[in-house]
């Protein structure tokens, strides 16, 4: 085993409906209070080797106790990423400053008609806002731009918009595989080109990744058994992934051409091929990137 990241779904409700996500669309559960459930489940989780706690959702900012369990986590070792669509953030943000060490605004495009219409709600200048609150809260806020046939075509303009706030961007295709399949041979290398920009995070094995079409049922690349962990927000472990409950890991219909990134980049540190060697370089280059914007 050598398990590397739990996935925390804090809450499965959304404020945003967007086109290329169903999770809003379904069942909510129940959220107990973060006293009754997640101490003794990340605690456990910790001691299981695990060091990354990437909290996801629906959207994170909507459980109310999200500053108790990022101080929970922290205090445990673990390094925090936290993905959020930026709408609460003006308003209960302040308090999580300091406690998550990568925090995601999610973008999709980088002009308010198009973003908006893709989020179904009315957000753009809230995400615009939220980043310049997060620099001023002491963060280092990056946007999430999540690349589709559609919204890749902005990239240009998604680049300069970082710049201008003085942020990074980090290249994300939507986990959709039949939202990638606009993606021809001009795509991939106008995304190689701006990826050299050095506000511009990327990882190459995910675009390879994409190229070939995700995962195969006859020959899994998925190891999220063996890499992840993933919580519910009752405290409940499902495995290999939220995705395919108790199914055969990386075999099952709903893993056909899955780019679920969250499971497929820790997929990526198992086994020597060429996903293994472009993640790997990969995650020193961003490394390196982000180091030089400190110094």
């Amino acid at each position: 085993m050598s398990l590397q990241t739990c996935n925390y779904y804090v809450t499965f409700r959304c404020n945003a409906t967007c086109e290329f996500c169903n999770i809003w669309q379904g069942k909510e559960q129940a959220e107990p209070a973060a006293s009754e459930v997640e101490p003794e489940a990340l605690g456990a989780i910790r001691k299981l080797g695990v060091k990354y706690l990437n909290i996801t959702g629906g959207e994170p900012f909507l459980r109310e106790d999200l500053p108790q369990i990022l101080k929970h986590a922290k205090d445990l070792g673990f390094f925090i990423s936290l993905t959020t669509n930026g709408l609460l953030y003006r308003e209960r943000g302040k308090p999580t400053a300091g406690l998550i060490d990568r925090l995601y605004f999610s973008l999709d495009y980088p002009m308010e008609e198009e973003h908006d219409r893709s989020r179904g709600i009315d957000c753009f200048y809230e995400v615009m806002a939220a980043i310049d609150l997060a620099k001023e809260w002491g963060e280092k806020p990056i946007i999430n731009f999540t690349m589709t046939r559609d919204s890749v075509r902005f990239l240009p303009e998604m680049v300069e918009l970082a710049e201008r706030k003085g942020v990074f961007v980090y290249l994300y295709p939507v986990y959709d595989f039949y939202g990638t399949q606009g993606f021809e041979s001009m795509t991939f290398e106008h995304i190689r080109y701006y990826a050299r920009r050095k506000k511009v995070l990327q990882n190459r094995a995910v675009i390879e990744f994409v190229k070939a079409g995700g995962n195969k049922v006859f020959l899994p690349r998925c190891h999220a058994r063996e890499t992840v962990v993933t919580l519910l927000p009752d405290g409940t472990r499902v495995s290999p992934c939220f995705f395919n409950p108790g199914g055969r890991q990386g075999r099952e219909d709903v893993c056909s051409s899955c780019m679920r990134w969250d499971y497929m980049l820790p997929s990526f540190t198992q086994g020597l091929d060429k996903y293994f060697g472009l993640n790997l370089y990969s995650d020193w280059e961003n490394r390196n990137k982000l180091r030089r914007e400190k110094t």
